[in-house]
Parts: structure tokens; C-alpha cells; sequence
């Protein structure tokens, strides 16, 4: 979160785009990270400081409980190239449900890898995550949109076996059968989970920026 090559630490392009959301007014960090916080408001953020967690979904419920909103939007901070766009399409699609996440189209390389996780979608509701190969599946986008009263009642579920072995914590909501709607939203880059994939982003960077970025 904090690796700096390109000249600014990772997290703050993800913060830059859910700034960049016309449906979003307010935006927080949650952490439980002191290093993490240091470096972020030294770039102006405003950080909630959390216990550690299991996911980011119940990170989010604490960092909010005391927050008075409409709708809460859980963007990771590893989705540097995100399109605001995304963001402001989740919201829309969250209507009168609970939760909306976002899916795109697969790539040919991406329907095998375990760590590209799919959604399987029918009129335009998720009714479930895998990490496997399936045919008709959708990519999807690690960004959820919540109504704030219900993660509360998400953490106060107990994990599912689907949530643990699949390692999906989206799997809590459906197997306690709540309805998630997505977003259909046009390819974006993945997120940022490994060195070499942090290589990459500084490599776009340096094309899109020009040499003299660090």
C-alpha cells in the first residue's frame, strides 16, 4: 500500500479515484495499520483507525458504525487504476438491495487463474462467486457498495463454509440469502496483489507519464 516507485505511495491513486466518483462525497481510509496512516495523511487523507479483521467488508462496518450515511462504498486500496465510472455505475445498481458489486467480461488468460475471481450472474443479480473455471462466467471487480444498516447484520453472521474455502467473503451475504446486484461495467485493469504485478503498474507509468517519473 505504501510502495512509493512511481513517486507516490500506491494507496493514494486508489484514494484519488474514489475522490474522482461524482456519487461519492466523502472519503475515508480504514486501517489498522499505523505506518499505512502516517503516509496517508501526509497526501491529505482523512483515516479511520480499526482493529484488525477478518475482511474488508467487516473493516468497513466498524470504520462506519458511527457515521451517518446513505450508502457506504468499500473500494480496495490495491485498485490503483480503477475508473471512477465504476464506482458511481455500483451505486446506481444498488437500487433497493442490501450489497452491488461490479463484474466485466473475462480475458481468455484470465478464466483459469484461480486468483481471478468470477461472478455468475442472472438478470443482473449475483448468484454466485468461484474461483474455477466456469463457462458464462463474469470477472469480478473487488469494489462493493453496501446499504449502511446491513453490514451491521453482516457482521453479526457467521463466516459460511463457502466464505472460508472459497476465501470470498462476498459468499456470507449469498449463502444467508441476500441479494447482491452488479454492475456491468466495461474491462479493468486487475488490482495490485504481488510484486511483479507492482512492477507492471510502475512500468505504465513510467509510458503514460513520461521518464521523469521516479
Amino acid at each position: 500500500m505504501i510502495a512509493d516507485e512511481t513517486g507516490k505511495p500506491l494507496i493514494q491513486y486508489a484514494w484519488e479515484v474514489a475522490n474522482a466518483a461524482k456519487t461519492v462525497s466523502d472519503v475515508f481510509i480504514a486501517t489498522d495499520s499505523d505506518d499505512i496512516a502516517e503516509v496517508c495523511r501526509t497526501f491529505g487523507a482523512v483515516v479511520i483507525m480499526t482493529g484488525e479483521h477478518p475482511n474488508g467488508t467487516s473493516r468497513i462496518a466498524e470504520a462506519v458504525q458511527n457515521l451517518e450515511c446513505d450508502v457506504v462504498v468499500n473500494m480496495q486500496g490495491d485498485e490503483p487504476e480503477l475508473d471512477p465510472a465504476v464506482i458511481d455505475a455500483t451505486v446506481e445498481a444498488l437500487g433497493e438491495n442490501v450489497m452491488a458489486t461490479a463484474a466485466c467480461s473475462l480475458q481468455e488468460e484470465e478464466f483459469a487463474n484461480e486468483n481471478v475471481v468470477k461472478a455468475i450472474v442472472e438478470n443482473g443479480l449475483a448468484v454466485d462467486f468461484t474461483r474455477e473455471a466456469i463457462e458464462g462466467s463474469l470477472r469480478h471487480i473487488g469494489l462493493y457498495v453496501y446499504q449502511p444498516e446491513f453490514l451491521q447484520t453482516y457482521v453479526g453472521m457467521q463466516p459460511t463454509q463457502n466464505e472460508i474455502t472459497r476465501r470470498l467473503e462476498q459468499m456470507r451475504a449469498i449463502d444467508n440469502g441476500f441479494q447482491i446486484a452488479v454492475a456491468m461495467v466495461e474491462p479493468q485493469p486487475g488490482g495490485i496483489d504481488t510484486r511483479d504485478q507492482y512492477d507492471d503498474f510502475v512500468a505504465r507509468m513510467r509510458v503514460w507519464y513520461g521518464p521523469g517519473t521516479p
